[in-house]
């Protein structure tokens, strides 16, 4: 069995640097992941800059989001580039949890559907689900042409 421990993140008091300071106690003390919740109306750090500064200050820890609240950011497609990045900064360490949440307020901040949350989860998920791991953050799709600037004042 693994044993993981959660950051400070959600305790309104913790500064950056009490998380960093835990986050790198727990790599040193053996701990198995380190891991965020997910709120958007609360005196919280976000998820995401979170575990990418615990990335940053850890090097053998697992980083996982216990849970991140899919539908409510947007199509998927900024959320997938973002969690690759994670991922890479940390050497592949990232474990995504995922989920549809269940606070109204949340929703509501940020404009999205809170009845529709059970179907908002599929894209998000998708997109994630399809780019994670498979392409580092910046990689260039080799099936599409690559488009040449021109120098300025220069006929086309």
């Amino acid at each position: 069995m693994d044993l993981g421990v959660g950051l400070p993140s959600t305790i309104p008091a913790a500064s950056g640097a009490d998380i960093l300071a835990w986050a790198r106690e727990a790599d040193a003390a053996g701990f198995a992941s380190v891991g965020t919740l997910d709120r958007v109306v609360y005196g919280n750090h976000e998820t995401i800059p979170t575990l990418a500064a615990a990335a940053a200050v850890t090097s053998r820890v697992r980083l996982t989001t216990a849970i991140l609240i899919a539908p409510y950011r947007g199509n998927g497609a900024l959320l997938a580039k973002q969690l690759a990045s994670v991922d890479s900064f940390s050497g592949g360490r990232l474990t995504l949890g995922i989920a549809v949440g269940g606070r109204t307020d949340d929703y509501q901040a940020t404009g999205a559907d809170f009845d529709g949350r059970g179907r908002g989860i599929r894209r998000p998920a998708r997109r994630v689900q399809g780019g994670l791991g498979r392409r580092r953050p910046g990689h260039r799709r080799r099936d599409r042409p690559r488009r040449r600037s021109r120098p300025v004042g220069r006929r086309c």
